[in-house]
């Protein structure tokens, strides 16, 4: 298996919070929109996140797309191997990294040993990436399982911050927007990096710093832009990401969203992905221990045992997230 990182817990003072709380509402504020808020100048804020990003707390700081907007579907790929050698899973891992409709993957421990998502058009392309990827590394894949997401959230780090943040889920969209190339490129630029200046981006594509913040204001407006959001390294504050599978009994409609409701509420999760496919629901908690992930699991068992039918925990060793907007045109 891919080789875990090696964990480094780090100790921040409130200002940091604070300015980490701020990027993960809006990490594409200035510095000195972000000083005001936590009263600092704007060059102490401009060090601080260049001392969090050093030191690898802060991961990346993007621009999330919509891309049910653009009229994808998100498709989640489960695969456990066998008998993979270093050199082939080493391969295994270009490949993915390389993806250009890969959205993300991870590498795991427990029932499952990597999980990939792709933005698709729908089932047939699915089917495609599967067989393509069979054809590719078939002789090392023990059993596989898919499903399709239907609605994802995002969950701030409120036990990192100690700040409330914002919930951003996202749902199946019948309405698509209209992007061209130029849009395209402002999002891969963004997906990268959501602090690129509108004149860096608009160098890069030979437009003018106008058009590029035009287009970054309607991006947003129209919701292909979902929001600029900061990626933290829970590891270095001695946490670890597991993800908990639920298959569900019994559901209403009224019970799921309670239990949804829960789940997003719970100070340790990070991630909720509602599927169509063996299990019904998928939630990132980060904790210090798997004996932590068990009290979570327990609580939420005495909360609503009318509904857990059962439950796997997975490890998330290693996560990737290739940019979805790699192909676009770049006009420079």
């Amino acid at each position: 298996m891919e080789k875990i990182k090696e964990r480094t817990e780090i100790k921040l003072d409130k200002k940091d919070r604070q300015i980490m709380h701020e990027l993960e509402e809006n990490s594409r504020q200035s510095y000195t929109e972000i000083g005001k808020k936590v009263r600092l100048k704007s060059n102490t804020v401009e060090y601080r996140i260049n001392k969090l990003i050093q030191s690898g707390i802060i991961l990346r700081m993007f621009a999330e797309p919509n891309l049910a907007k653009l009229g994808l579907k998100t498709y989640r790929l489960y695969l456990k191997m066998e008998n993979i050698s270093s050199e082939k899973e080493t391969e295994f891992i270009a490949y993915l990294k390389k993806h250009p409709k890969g959205q993300w993957f991870a590498a795991l421990e427990g029932n499952w040993d990597y999980i990939m998502r792709y933005s698709l058009r729908d089932e047939i392309e699915f089917k495609k990436e599967i067989d393509e990827l069979t054809k590719r590394f078939g002789d090392c894949m023990k059993s596989k399982n898919i499903a399709i997401t239907i609605q994802q959230g995002y969950l701030p780090l409120n036990y990192l911050t100690g700040y409330r943040g914002t919930t951003r889920m996202q749902t199946l969209e019948e309405k698509t927007e209209d992007v061209d190339e130029l849009d395209k490129g402002i999002m891969r630029e963004l997906f990268e990096n959501s602090r690129t200046s509108t004149v860096t981006i608009a160098t890069r594509l030979g437009i003018s710093p106008d058009a590029v913040q035009y287009r970054i204001k309607n991006l947003l407006r129209n919701g292909v832009i979902s929001f600029f959001g900061a990626y933290y390294d829970p590891e270095k504050f001695g946490y670890t990401r597991y993800k908990i599978l639920f298959w569900l009994k019994h559901i209403t409609e009224d019970k799921e969203k309670e239990f949804i409701e829960y789940c997003v509420q719970h100070p340790n999760s990070a991630y909720l992905n509602r599927n169509v496919g063996e299990w019904d629901l998928e939630v990132d908690f980060d904790t210090v221990n798997v004996r932590d992930v068990h009290r979570i699991i327990n609580e939420i068992r005495k909360r609503f045992p009318d509904i857990i039918k059962d439950y796997s925990i997975l490890t998330i060793l290693n996560e990737h997230v290739p940019n979805p907007f790699v192909d676009a045109v770049q006009r420079s």
